[in-house]
């Protein structure tokens, strides 16, 4: 079996109404459309590209503000998913909960109801700034995908739950400001691919508003594999230039990655069971 997937890199444009953002989006989707592809994956917070709608607002509001859009943004998912027959993995947008607001990804399912899948762990500046409320758990989705947004992807036991309920496709929806936060995204995508031998998706946002919450950022979109045979030395199937937007696509085999599972030259997948990790304590010297 093969996914056609493709990852969109999302560059902040300057708009002067709300229609130029939905115009955004469905350029992005609609490329990846005319490419053939089944799966799309767009950046989290997509929506902050709606802020210079409320230029005067203080940061601290701007979650609150953006969560207005929520509804807009999930329909919008929802009609060019059954449109258009592809699952789209909607990045992330601000939403208000019975404990607060959430920082969510919407996915799109051709026919079905969205699936929502919450950042869990929301990122100091989310905790501080706009008093984001943690989510709980992971979405199982169709086709062997799952999601976590942004900083999740950064904890071993969120890709290893992922795995474990057969995800074979990790997407992560992403966005950092400068390049040490885009290498922590970066380098735990790269791991939870070595860990739990599956491929993962990464999408970024990119381009500033040139004053908070986005004075700048930093990434670049990516389609990774497991370091292993037959897949490339560097394990990036496809990369958007840096900081630039852009559309990727790849055709990702599973029976590919199920062979590798089985008869690589290493096969942490297999091996994840086998060893015990107890931190033994030091033998106490006997006293002289």
């Amino acid at each position: 079996m093969t996914l056609r997937v493709a990852s969109c890199a999302w560059k902040l444009r300057l708009i002067r109404g709300d229609s130029g953002y939905f115009s955004h989006f469905y350029d992005l989707v609609s490329h990846a459309h005319d490419e053939g592809a089944q799966v799309v994956v767009v950046p989290e917070l997509h929506c902050l590209e709606l802020l210079p709608l409320a230029r005067d607002l203080d940061t601290w509001k701007a979650a609150r503000y953006l969560a207005q859009y929520a509804e807009a943004i999930e329909g919008w998912i929802k009609r060019i998913s059954d449109s258009s027959g592809m699952i789209i993995v909607g990045g992330s947008h601000f939403k208000l909960a019975d404990d607060g607001i959430k920082n969510v990804c919407a996915i799109g399912i051709p026919g079905q109801e969205l699936v929502f899948n919450d950042k869990n762990k929301p990122t100091q500046y989310e905790r501080q700034m706009w008093q984001i409320s943690e989510g709980q758990g992971l979405a199982k989705l169709p086709f062997g995908l799952g999601v976590t947004v942004c900083y999740d992807s950064e904890f071993p036991e969120a890709g290893r739950a992922l795995a474990e309920s057969g995800t074979m496709v990790h997407c992560v929806p992403s966005w950092t400001d400068d390049q040490r936060g885009f290498q922590r995204v970066r380098w735990s995508c790269l791991s939870r691919a070595i860990e739990n031998q599956y491929y993962v998706v990464q999408s970024a946002l990119v381009g500033e508003l040139g004053y908070e919450p986005v004075p700048s950022t930093y990434g670049s979109s990516a389609i990774i594999a497991p370091s292993l045979e037959p897949f490339p030395v560097n394990a990036i199937i496809r990369e958007t230039e840096l900081n630039e937007e852009g559309v990727i696509l790849a055709d990702l085999d599973f029976d590919l990655l199920l062979e590798s599972r089985k008869n690589g030259e290493v096969t942490n997948w297999q091996d994840r069971e086998a060893s015990n990790w107890t931190v033994k304590e030091l033998p106490i010297a006997a006293d002289e």
